[in-house]
């Protein structure tokens, strides 16, 4: 398990690299999630403290923005990883040259910062999101390397790709074998797949 390719993936999907190339930035609406796994992320590859506070937003939601200044880890992020400088969302590429463990880790973290885990007529369902199709493909062509199938949508309105994980049996393979690192969609997926699949 890589810890690093799991930041990558966070960073890359819920976060970005600052244009004074130092900065590195994660806003998160869970608390939890950023107290217990974005932090202390943030810290073992820093070794410092990051910054977080909470900045509000209309109708009485809000993030909460977390920062740390590290010249090595952006440079990792940016050259390893591929996470572009600034507003990415567009324009972010998949990671080259890295082993399936390391992707199967990028993924679980970019699931953590932009996926969720649904349930529709009493099936569980794992969805990732992206503006960037190319992104998508690739989680797509991760998955099948670890035989999950997928399919990808286009939400017109939101004008973003979502790759899903919708047949049962990948998604109990899924449960099995890859587990989010972030704790409520972690406890989420473990209720829904329990129900489903404990009589199965």
């Amino acid at each position: 398990m890589s810890d690093l390719a799991v930041l990558a993936g966070i960073v890359g999907s819920d976060g970005h690299l600052a244009r004074d190339e130092t900065q590195i930035i994660v806003l998160n609406t869970n608390k939890e999630f950023v107290e217990n796994i974005v932090v202390p992320l943030l810290t073992k590859f820093t070794n410092k403290i990051p910054t977080t506070r909470f900045v509000k937003s209309g109708y009485g939601k809000g993030k909460y923005f977390v920062r740390v200044w590290s010249k090595e880890l952006y440079r990792t992020l940016n050259t390893n990883y591929k996470i572009p400088v600034g507003r990415k969302s567009n324009i972010i590429q998949p990671p080259e040259n890295l082993s399936l463990e390391d992707k199967i880790d990028f993924l679980r973290g970019w699931i953590a910062g932009d996926g969720c885990v649904t349930n529709e007529r009493k099936r569980t369902k794992i969805e990732i999101w992206s503006k960037s199709k190319e992104i998508l493909e690739w989680f797509r062509e991760v998955l099948n390397e670890m035989g999950l199938e997928s399919r990808m949508f286009i939400d017109r309105k939101k004008n973003e790709f979502i790759l899903r994980i919708g047949k049962e049996n990948s998604v109990k393979l899924f449960y099995q074998k890859i587990s989010i690192p972030h704790p409520e969609k972690q406890n989420k997926l473990n209720s829904l797949a329990f129900q489903q699949f404990s009589t199965s």
